[in-house]
């Protein structure tokens, strides 16, 4: 006959050896589902690219067939050669116009947003901080707000249809990239400052060639932000352009959807080439740009 301690202890001793593995095999499930949620998440944002991708390369007549082809049947290229060899659509002045005003809009902004920043970071002038709070403060104001004001200005002074609007009002007037920077500047040890100082350095010396090359992560991350925003801007071109050899690639895109047909082959080839240089962007800086998003508080 057993003793009941001697049962009891075995038991115990069991389940003791039994508790490590229970845990395994829990931490192996959840790392299963942790991995099919990511699997189905990565699906649903990767499918719509993949679809068009393959539309680009399709017929038109096979662009909204059911099911879905996604292996083109024939595989033609002729889209892509008729975005830049169309008279009435220009898709090249098009790419061109919104490569030049996102480079104009991204270097602008990098100038001016770290220049205010290291202002309100490390220098002390009267209404410093009521200054800065104001900033922030323009912030609640939606944008929609500003465009009858806006387009009314830039009408008395003759820039409708000019660039002017899509470059130097982001350039001037964007508290984001100035909040970016100052968290950044704040984070960087004030020692660096004051031996440049004593050395005789001026505030426009240190900001050029201690903080500038000291905030690369955050000037690569307002950078990637600017870059994309004005690349994709929609609206703006939308409102103050009026002549299509001015337009940009979003407001250009539009033209290919007609109010009785959609050129589907021919807007998913636009689509697509204007996708790609974001991502070379984000590819080239993204070691930058996720240290700039966890060194500067965006976390």
């Amino acid at each position: 006959m057993i003793d009941t301690a001697t049962a009891v202890d075995s038991e115990g001793s069991v389940s003791a050896r039994r508790t490590p593995a229970r845990a395994n095999r829990e931490r192996i499930w959840v790392r299963v589902l942790v991995y099919l949620a990511c699997i189905v998440i990565a699906c649903t944002t990767v499918g719509p690219f993949i679809w068009m991708l393959s539309t680009s390369f399709k017929l038109p007549s096979e662009a909204v067939t059911f099911p879905p082809q996604w292996i083109p049947k024939p595989f033609v290229t002729e889209n892509y050669s008729y975005l830049f060899n169309n008279d009435i659509l220009p898709f090249g002045r098009f790419f061109i116009n919104s490569a030049y005003i996102a480079v104009l809009v991204v270097i602008g902004r990098l100038f001016v947003c770290s220049l205010g920043a290291y202002g309100f970071a490390r220098l002390d002038f009267p209404g410093k901080n009521a200054a800065f709070v104001m900033l922030l403060a323009s912030l609640m104001i939606p944008d929609m707000l500003t465009v009858i004001p806006l387009f009314s200005v830039y009408t008395k002074l003759h820039l409708i249809n000019t660039h002017f609007p899509l470059i130097v009002p982001p350039i001037v007037a964007n508290t984001f990239g100035t909040f970016l920077m100052r968290q950044f500047f704040m984070g960087i040890p004030k020692e660096f400052e004051e031996a440049a100082l004593l050395d005789g350095a001026s505030h426009l010396r240190i900001f050029l060639t201690i903080m500038l090359p000291l905030s690369k992560p955050a000037l690569a991350t307002l950078a990637g932000f600017t870059f994309m925003n004005s690349w994709n801007d929609f609206f703006n071109p939308l409102i103050y352009l009026t002549d299509v050899n001015k337009f940009t690639l979003p407001a250009g895109l539009a033209f290919f959807q007609g109010e009785n047909a959609t050129q589907y082959t021919q807007l998913m080839a636009g689509t697509l080439l204007s996708v790609v240089p974001t991502l070379i962007l984000f590819i080239a800086a993204q070691r930058y740009f996720i240290r700039g998003i966890s060194m500067s508080g965006l976390k």
